[in-house]
């Protein structure tokens, strides 16, 4: 919990995505993820897709679930 709202962490929320990865556990999305935001949890999922996820604000669970 220490890294919560530290600079890396939200440098993390900016820019993890234009190196295709995603914060996999994202603020505002518990009720989905059913986690705690989590700034250090990144999962790659490549510049495509992170780029997505991050311009629509999704979390990984939304965004398979758009696929269906």
């Amino acid at each position: 919990s220490a890294f919560v709202d530290t600079a890396a962490a939200l440098w993390l929320e900016k820019n993890a995505h234009t190196f295709g990865f995603i914060i996999r556990y994202p603020r505002l999305k518990e009720d989905i993820t059913q986690f705690s935001y989590e700034p250090w949890h990144l999962r790659y999922v490549g510049g495509e897709v992170a780029k997505k996820i991050y311009e629509k604000k999704l979390c990984l669970e939304e965004y398979v679930h758009q696929l269906k």
